[in-house]
């Protein structure tokens, strides 16, 4: 095991988003009589300099001990996976996952059983990759039994001992290694990996739609996503869970427009220039996505006309018809490079800046005007906005209610 001690350990520290109240969690372990450290993402992000999202810390306590621990500090545990270990202790009103240390008795590719244990070294040992296994104690001290600092420093994203292995524990870890590797590497895929990863690509389909779908959205928008999906292709991962995603062309056009029109990376916009015409409900299903998120995916992939960007007038109609996130959608999705670009930044433009308007009448103002409620007030109310959409949206609630009881005689 290698420990490193990082220069300037307390201006370090003191730079983590709620470093105070994780001190806290670390120094109500430490009165029980047990250790805390940082574990994962929060220790390799920030070696990195790269923004921390979660702060997960693991302890040689068992479950019970940690509650009771919390306790005495006067800190809010809840029992969040108490049964894997998990406790989430709340301090300064933010959530820490604390985890007992473990190790895996049995697994079968998508669960595992498990059971406590206080070796520190045993615990880094099941996790899936040597950068995910370091920890950080409450000294800044980096404990590293895998060489995760060196593969980290390198560029290197490299399964803790036999890749295949780490692979059957949880076939997750397949598309985890290719998400890590979209995000940390430097270079080609570590060939271990790609090895066990090739030969059990299949095994993707015995995963859980939401597990699947985690783990691909991430990888549309980790920074060289777009890249490693395209050699994903072209080792046959993608048909092995996703084949009606195979669109390359047009994704790597949307990541494009996205960085050129300062967008943040979208991966349901992303998800959506993969697909092929017509398979929005399959690649839905699968991925178990949210309705939103399906009716998002469907109403980009399925066959429909392509957005008009020729003219101001025909753009404000589509935005009003699809609604601006809809729109602005169609417009990346639709762009044709090299092809009218200023109409097509126009049509961005606008998106932007044009919120979708409210039509100014209802029913109940055709009511008022003494037509009943029915079929017929529909259609005269639909006559009525299908004038103001001719008009390019001017006229105001007053003018709209004018040429109601013109119409109205």
């Amino acid at each position: 095991m290698r420990i490193t001690t990082l220069p300037d350990l307390a201006n370090w520290r003191k730079t983590w988003p709620h470093a105070e109240a994780a001190d806290k969690v670390l120094a109500a372990l430490q009165a029980a009589g047990g250790e805390g450290r940082f574990v994962g993402g929060c220790v390799r992000d920030a070696l990195l300099e790269r923004d921390i999202r979660d702060i997960d810390i693991a302890t040689n306590l068992e479950p019970e001990a940690v509650l009771a621990a919390l306790a005495k500090a006067n800190l809010r545990a809840v029992p969040t996976g108490i049964k894997h270990g998990t406790i989430t202790a709340i301090a300064d009103h933010v959530g820490f996952e604390v985890t007992t240390l473990r190790h895996d008795l049995e697994t079968d590719g998508r669960h595992a059983t498990v059971a406590f244990t206080d070796d520190w070294q045993q615990d880094a040992a099941r996790r899936d990759l040597t950068m995910n296994a370091l920890f950080c104690d409450a000294g800044g001290n980096i404990h590293d039994y895998f060489g995760g600092l060196t593969d980290l420093k390198e560029g290197r994203v490299r399964f803790v001992g036999d890749p295949a292995q780490r692979m059957d524990e949880d076939y997750l870890r397949i598309l985890r290694f290719f998400r890590f590797h979209a995000d940390y590497a430097v270079g080609a895929f570590d060939e271990a990996a790609i090895l066990a990863a090739t030969q059990r690509r299949h095994e993707l389909k015995r995963l859980s739609g939401e597990r699947l779908r985690q783990e691909t959205l991430k990888l549309f928008t980790a920074r060289r996503g777009v890249d490693v999906w395209g050699e994903m292709l072209g080792l046959d991962f993608a048909v092995a869970y996703l084949p009606w995603a195979t669109s390359q062309d047009r994704l790597v056009k949307v990541a494009a427009l996205e960085t050129r029109l300062k967008l943040r990376p979208d991966a349901i916009r992303r998800l959506t220039a993969l697909a092929l015409t017509g398979s929005g409900a399959e690649i839905a299903e699968t991925l178990k996505l949210s309705n939103a998120d399906r009716d998002r995916l469907l109403a980009g992939s399925e066959a429909r006309p392509d957005f008009d960007p020729s003219g101001d007038q025909a753009i404000r109609r589509q935005i009003y018809a699809l609604g601006n996130d809809r729109a602005r959608d169609r417009i990346l999705l639709d762009w044709q490079p090299g092809e009218n670009e200023g109409a097509w930044h126009r049509a961005f433009e606008i998106v932007e800046s044009w919120p979708r308007p409210t039509f100014p009448l209802a029913g109940r103002d055709l009511i008022k005007l003494g037509l009943k409620a029915g079929p017929e007030l529909g259609t005269r109310l639909a006559e009525i906005e299908a004038w103001w959409i001719d008009g390019d949206f001017r006229a105001d609630a007053a003018q709209c209610l004018a040429e109601a009881k013109k119409r109205l005689g």
